[in-house]
């Protein structure tokens, strides 16, 4: 019965995307879905987090591709998966990747703490990776009884985490989806000669009663898959309303068909609709613009950690990374970044008009690693103090001086020349990034002078710009700095304390 009550329901949710009447504001096709502005709040908050954490989390090695590589990993071994999971749980007939769902109770999950964490790093809008491509769903889901309700957890682990966002006046919810590429997902770039009988009847992976957990050709069909990607989605959308949806590497499903773009067009067009029809500002996220999901003018340009971002991207764009890579947890996880890097990193991305997102790695457990827990708290600690100069600002005429360059080419494994983007490189007091609010502009200068002595070129005598004074963040001296504006630029007199570890704003009135 079980079955037929999951069909029913993934009906009602086609039914929900198929529009009633020709009065909706927005239509199934991109000129129209183009035309939702990209809310006022995106450009505001400046800074997201989310997470990646799932089944992938529990073996914990390799990062969440863990099931493509383990089967596909008798032939190629990738990242060691095959190997360490062969010989960690046996062999693959007798343990495959469903297995890790007993497994993965998550004991130490708690939605509070995670978004309070969040919170405390100064993040505006947060959630989790509701679903990444090996397709088990981490929400109530009656469309497809793979989730963390029915089972591993027990728990509606995206309506905790809903709940525990909508607490905050002055946050908004996230949700990632990146199931549009589970069909075929799990056994990579297997060919039907590649399978032997004796994979082919012992292996979970093809076996017909799991396949709406390892959707693949020859246990289920892509327009079976399509039907549950689009149910799935629009339960999301109408069960938890998120005010931003992220989907990840839709545009080579949809020239496979599964899902087919009208799907995804008609999934989009009812976020939008049911958006404007409760006064809700809401947008989608398009991965690498116009190559990766859709039309470059639909939605916000996302660019994971630069990569083939263009040097005038903004504004408004999105620059997404992991804490530490890979994007999951793994076993002897290393942290090669701390909060400078992913602070400095904030700055430059909100001078050019950007917004940044950065990704959790959850233990299998559902803790955080203190590693990740103490890199939070450093970049919390810099937002208490110089968040005016991040938070609600909007871009000035320039965003940046200084000789520090952050992009250069680099040639891919395809042989193409991209550009590049590196926020590890060693900044200098020179390196001064600028945003704007009202009469204030600020100037954050991404390293301390040696001398106490700042100098800003941008704002010399002959710049055009009138200033009546001129204060650091976090400073607690009375009266303001002692600053003058000389022909080779603004000289600001420093104070002896620093107020924060690194990257220093200065809050100056102009007139």
């Amino acid at each position: 019965m079980k079955s037929v009550f999951i069909y029913i329901n993934l009906l009602a949710a086609l039914v929900l995307v198929i529009p009633a009447s020709g009065q909706e504001k927005f239509q199934p096709n991109w000129d129209s879905l183009s035309k939702q502005p990209l809310p006022e709040w995106v450009k505001d908050a400046k800074f997201g987090v989310y997470t990646h954490w799932g089944i992938y989390s529990v073996p914990a090695h390799g990062g969440p591709d863990y099931v493509r590589n383990l089967y596909e990993g008798s032939r190629k071994d990738a990242k060691g998966v095959y190997s360490y999971h062969t010989e960690k749980y046996g062999p693959l007939k007798d343990f495959g990747y469903k297995d890790f769902i007993p497994l993965f109770t998550a004991p130490q999950f708690n939605a509070d703490q995670w978004v309070g964490l969040m919170h405390e790093a100064g993040a505006k809008f947060g959630g989790i990776c509701l679903i990444h491509h090996d397709g088990f769903a981490l929400w109530d889901s009656q469309v497809n009884h793979w989730n963390s309700a029915n089972m591993g957890p027990k728990r509606d682990v995206y309506g905790e985490i809903a709940a525990a966002v909508r607490k905050r006046d002055d946050m908004k919810l996230l949700a990632t989806l990146h199931h549009g590429r589970s069909f075929g997902y799990a056994t990579g770039s297997m060919k039907t000669d590649d399978i032997t009988d004796q994979m082919r009847n012992t292996w979970d992976v093809f076996d017909p009663q799991y396949k709406e957990l390892y959707w693949n050709q020859w246990t289920g069909s892509p327009q079976e898959f399509s039907n549950q990607w689009k149910a799935k989605v629009t339960e999301v959308i109408d069960n938890y309303q998120p005010d931003m949806i992220w989907f990840d590497g839709l545009r080579g499903s949809m020239r496979n068909d599964h899902p087919p773009e009208s799907y995804v067009l008609d999934v989009i067009a009812h976020y939008f609709n049911q958006a404007d029809a409760t006064g809700r500002q809401v947008t989608i996220c398009n991965k690498h613009a116009g190559e990766f999901n859709f039309p470059g003018d639909v939605g916000l340009k996302c660019y994971e950690n630069g990569r083939d971002m263009p040097t005038d991207a903004g504004p408004w764009f999105l620059i997404d990374r992991a804490i530490a890579y890979p994007w999951s947890y793994v076993n002897h996880k290393r942290y090669r970044d701390g909060a400078d890097y992913h602070v400095r990193s904030i700055v430059d991305v909100v001078s050019r008009g950007g917004v940044f997102l950065l990704s959790l790695t959850p233990k299998g457990d559902g803790s955080i690693p203190p590693e990740e827990q103490e890199i939070m708290r450093g970049i919390g600690r810099w937002m208490k103090v110089n968040g005016e100069a991040i938070y609600g600002t909007r871009p000035w005429k320039i965003h940046a001086e200084g000789p520090t360059v952050t992009r250069g080419i680099k040639r891919n494994n395809k042989g193409e020349e991209k550009e590049q983007w590196d926020w590890r490189k060693k900044f200098t007091s020179e390196d001064i990034r600028f945003t704007t609010k009202g009469d204030k502009l600020y100037a954050i200068a991404l390293a301390w002078p040696a001398n106490d002595t700042l100098t800003i070129r941008s704002l010399a005598k002959d710049s055009g710009v009138s200033i009546k004074s001129v204060e650091l963040l976090g400073d607690d001296g009375e009266g303001g700095l002692a600053w003058s504006q000389q022909d080779d630029g603004l000289e600001v007199c420093l104070p002896a304390e620093r107020p924060a570890d690194f990257a220093y704003a200065l809050r100056i009135w102009v007139q």
